[in-house]
C-alpha cells in the first residue's frame, strides 16, 4: 500500500483540502445518521493538528484530529496529547489507514518538549482496536469542560498512550476544556 502520511495544522489547510476533509466526515457521518448521534450535544474541543492519510489514489481515506492541552492529574498539572476525530472512509477500512494515522499522532506528542501522555475518547467497541494500537484504558475519572462547567465524563470511554511518561489508568484527569 503506498499511502502518504501528512501532518499539518488544521489552520494551514488548504481550500481543497477542506474540501476533501469535508467530503470524508460526509462519508463517515452521513447526515441522517449524524443527527440522531447522542454526543451531538456535547461540547467538543477543536483540533490545532491534524494528520491525513492520503491513498495511492489521491484521495483521503483517513484522518485523525489533535490537540495539545494544559491539564491536571491528581492534582498536578500535566501536558497532554490530545487524539479526537479519528475517521476512516467506510471503503477504506481494514487497510490499516487509522493506524497510520494514529502511530503518526503519538510520535508527534514524543516530538513534543512536554507532552506526558495522550489521552482519548471512544465508543466501548474500539477498546480493543486502541488496546493493539498500544492504548491502555483509563479507568479513573476525567472531569472536562461542558457549556461553562466542569463535569465527568461518562459519554464514551477513556484511554491513554505513554509519551514522557506512562499513560496513567487510575486517578483523575481534569482536561481544563472539553473533551477531543
Amino acid at each position: 500500500m503506498d499511502a502518504l502520511v501528512s501532518l499539518n495544522r488544521v489552520a494551514d489547510l488548504t481550500n481543497g483540502e477542506r474540501a476533501a476533509l469535508r467530503a470524508l466526515s460526509l462519508a463517515v457521518y452521513p447526515p441522517n445518521e449524524a443527527a440522531d448521534w447522542p454526543g451531538r450535544h456535547l461540547e467538543w474541543a477543536t483540533a490545532e493538528w491534524c494528520v491525513r492519510v492520503w491513498g495511492d489514489d489521491g484521495e483521503l481515506p483517513s484522518y485523525t484530529g489533535m490537540v495539545l492541552r494544559q491539564a491536571i492529574h491528581d492534582g498536578q498539572p500535566v501536558r497532554i496529547g490530545g487524539v479526537g476525530g479519528v475517521k476512516t472512509h467506510p471503503a477504506a477500512r481494514r487497510r490499516g489507514y487509522a493506524g497510520m494515522g494514529l502511530r503518526r499522532a503519538v510520535e508527534f506528542f514524543h516530538e513534543q518538549p512536554d507532552v506526558a501522555f495522550a489521552l482519548l475518547v471512544c465508543a466501548p467497541h474500539l477498546i480493543g482496536y486502541y488496546s493493539r494500537l498500544g492504548w491502555q484504558e483509563f479507568g479513573g475519572r476525567l472531569l472536562v469542560g461542558q457549556h461553562g462547567a466542569v463535569v465527568e465524563f461518562t459519554f464514551n470511554r477513556v484511554m491513554t498512550c505513554d509519551v514522557r511518561f506512562a499513560g496513567p489508568v487510575a486517578g483523575t484527569i481534569d482536561l481544563c476544556g472539553p473533551p477531543w
